[in-house]
């Protein structure tokens, strides 16, 4: 997104978005609860967390990560929780 593109949407935004961009710009933004719902392999967990496909199936087993079984044998993983596991560090 270009700089003019991001001035255009926000003289054309609403006023729940302006107050969102007032509050990131001012620091007092607070993170909403994770709506992302998407479902993820082990790889992809892996590498959204930057660890090996071995690391998330050690977790899993210990119980560290949820996992959702689709189908026997298959699991996935909610990003939502890996969002949440990040929240969790970076505190």
């Amino acid at each position: 997104m270009t700089t003019e593109n991001r001035i255009q949407a926000i003289l054309i935004a609403d006023p729940v978005k302006l107050a969102q961009i007032d509050s990131i710009l001012t620091g007092t933004h607070t993170e909403a609860a994770p709506s992302d719902r998407r479902l993820l392999t082990k790889t992809e967990a892996a590498k959204t967390l930057g660890m090996s496909r071995q690391t998330i199936w050690r977790m899993i087993k210990e119980g560290r990560l949820p996992v959702i079984e689709i189908r026997r044998g298959q699991h996935r993983i909610p990003s939502a929780a890996l969002t949440s596991m990040l929240q969790e560090v970076n505190q």
